[in-house]
C-alpha cells in the first residue's frame, strides 16, 4: 500500500519531482543547487529550489525583478533627474585628482595670502577662502571625504544591523532579547550627544567617524530586518529548507536574507543623506573631519566670520549638502515605490 504524506509543503515537493523525473521539461527559473529568487519579503512571490522542485508560495504576486524595478523607477521623472545629480557628485568626486591638476591648477590646501576672499572669477570659478584657498577645489575634494564617510557608515551599519536583525528574529528566545534589549539602550540614548562626547575626547578622522556613527546607526535596520525575517521564517520554502536539513546560518544567508535586500537598499539610500548631515553637523562644529583636510561641515566653520566678505563660501558648502541629500531621498523614496508590488496594482 502507498504511503501518504502527511505534511502539505513535503507533499507539494514531491509532486512536482514526479513530474519533473518523469520527463516535464524544467521552467526557465528552475536550476541545479538551493536559490532564492531575490524579492520582497512582504507580499513578492517567494520561490526556493529544494532539489525536489521549486516550491512556490501560495500567497504571491509578480515578482519583482531587476527589470520591472527599472521600468517603475523610470517613470518617477523627478527621480531620475536626482539620479542624474547624485551621479554627477559622485563623478566629480571620483575625479577630483584630475579636476585638480587640470581645471584649477591648484591642490585644495594651497594657501595664496595675496588673494584671500576673492569673488567667484578665472582661474577660482567659486572664489578664495580666508586663506587664499580655491573654494571648488576644496568643495570636490569635500565631496570625497562626506561622500565617502557616508558610503562606509551605511556599509558597515547595514552588515551589522542586517546580522544581528535576522540572527534575532530567526532564532528568538534569549538571542532575540539581548539583541533587542541592547537595540532599545542605544536607541534611549540621544546619539549626536554621544557623537559629541567621543569626538571631543578622541581625535577622529574620517575612518573613523564613520566607524563611530555606524556604531549607532545599525539599531534601525536591525529591528527592520528582525520584523521581515519574523514574517519569512515559516514560509514554505523555509520549512522545506529545514526539512531538508539546512541549519540555521544557511536558512539565514541563503533562503531568508535575499528576500530581505529590498527593504535593505531602501534602507540605505535613506540612511546616507542623514549620515552625511550628521557628520556635516559633528564637521561644522569642529569635532569631525580636521583641517586642512576639507569636508562640507569644516568649510562651514569659518565662513559664518566672512559671510559678508565671500557668500560663496556659505552658499557653495551649503548648496552640496542640500543638492546632495535631497537627490539621495529622492531617489530613496521612488526606489521604495518601485520595491513595493502592492503599488503596482494601482
Amino acid at each position: 500500500m502507498e504511503s501518504r504524506i502527511e505534511n502539505p509543503d513535503l507533499g507539494r515537493a514531491s509532486e512536482r519531482s514526479r513530474r519533473y523525473d518523469g520527463g516535464e521539461a524544467p521552467t526557465p527559473l528552475q536550476g541545479a543547487g538551493t536559490n532564492v529568487s531575490i524579492a520582497s519579503a512582504s507580499s513578492v512571490p517567494l520561490r526556493a529550489d529544494t532539489g525536489l522542485g521549486w516550491l512556490d508560495d501560495t500567497e504571491v504576486t509578480t515578482p519583482r525583478t531587476a527589470g520591472v524595478v527599472w521600468r517603475r523607477f523610470r517613470q518617477d521623472f523627478v527621480a531620475l533627474a536626482a539620479l542624474v545629480v547624485l551621479a554627477l557628485l559622485i563623478v566629480l568626486a571620483l575625479a577630483a585628482p584630475l579636476i585638480s591638476t587640470y581645471v584649477t591648477h591648484v591642490t585644495p590646501d594651497r594657501q595664496d595670502l595675496l588673494h584671500i576672499l576673492r569673488p567667484p572669477a578665472a582661474p577660482h570659478y567659486l572664489g578664495t577662502d580666508e586663506l587664499g584657498r580655491d573654494v571648488l577645489t576644496r568643495l570636490i575634494y569635500g565631496a570625497r571625504v562626506s561622500l565617502g564617510v557616508a558610503g562606509l557608515t551605511i556599509a558597515i551599519a547595514l552588515t551589522l544591523g542586517a546580522l544581528l536583525g535576522s540572527l534575532a528574529g530567526y532564532y528568538g528566545g534569549a538571542v532575540d532579547a539581548v539583541i533587542m534589549r541592547a537595540v532599545d539602550v542605544l536607541q534611549s540614548i540621544p546619539s549626536l550627544f554621544i557623537l559629541i562626547l567621543i569626538s571631543v575626547i578622541f581625535n577622529v578622522g574620517p575612518v573613523s567617524l564613520a566607524v563611530l556613527i555606524a556604531s549607532l546607526s545599525w539599531t534601525g535596520i536591525s529591528r527592520l530586518v528582525r520584523a521581515e525575517v519574523l514574517s519569512l521564517r515559516e514560509r514554505d520554502f523555509v520549512v522545506a529548507a529545514r526539512a531538508l536539513g539546512a541549519d540555521g546560518l544557511r536558512t539565514i544567508f541563503w533562503h531568508i536574507l535575499p528576500n530581505v535586500v529590498p527593504t535593505m537598499i531602501v534602507w540605505a539610500t535613506l540612511g546616507v543623506g542623514n549620515v552625511i548631515l550628521v557628520e556635516a553637523s559633528l564637521s561644522y562644529l569642529g569635532l569631525g573631519v580636521q583641517p586642512p583636510a576639507p569636508s562640507w561641515g569644516n568649510m562651514l566653520t569659518n565662513a559664518q566670520q566672512y559671510f559678508f566678505h565671500s557668500v560663496t563660501l556659505v552658499i557653495a558648502p551649503g548648496m552640496a549638502i542640500f543638492l546632495t541629500v535631497l537627490a539621495i531621498n529622492l531617489v530613496g523614496n521612488a526606489l521604495r515605490d518601485a520595491l513595493d508590488p502592492r503599488l503596482a496594482r494601482r
